[in-house]
Parts: structure tokens; C-alpha cells; sequence
């Protein structure tokens, strides 16, 4: 990495040019992929502006429906 780092400052400093980019090195074939999104939130049943509609309409009307009484009973 010291190495990556002092031949990217030397490429810096040497080339004059502003749109220069020094070229990046490849990762490594054994590299581990880190994923920096977020993970979904977990589905809680009482958490109903949070929950996983289906993509059948009927059956998403009949879940919208019983969420409205749910949240109807709550109030």
C-alpha cells in the first residue's frame, strides 16, 4: 500500500497536467467484495407502514385492507 501511495504522489507532483488521473491498481483475484449498501430493515408484523406488499394485485388490496383495520383497531 506505501508503495501504491508514494508512486501516486510521485505521479502527482511529476505530471503538470490537471485532468491527469494516476491509474488505479487491480484488485487483488482473492479479494474480498464488500457491499456498502445498507441492509432492509427486518419486517415487524406491528410495523405496518413497513411491510412487503405482493406483487398479485388482488392479494396487495386484501393486505392494504387489512392494514387500514389494523390501524383503525389501533387508534
Amino acid at each position: 500500500m506505501k508503495k501504491y501511495i508514494r508512486e501516486m504522489i510521485d505521479d502527482l507532483q511529476g505530471r503538470k497536467k490537471k485532468d491527469y488521473i494516476p491509474p488505479v491498481p487491480q484488485p487483488a483475484a482473492d479479494a474480498k467484495t464488500v457491499s456498502l449498501d445498507a441492509p432492509p430493515a427486518p419486517v415487524l408484523p406491528e410495523d405496518l407502514s413497513n411491510q412487503v406488499l405482493s406483487d398479485d394485485p388482488l392479494q396487495r388490496v386484501r393486505q392494504l385492507d387489512f392494514q387500514a383495520q389494523q390501524q383503525e383497531e389501533g387508534q
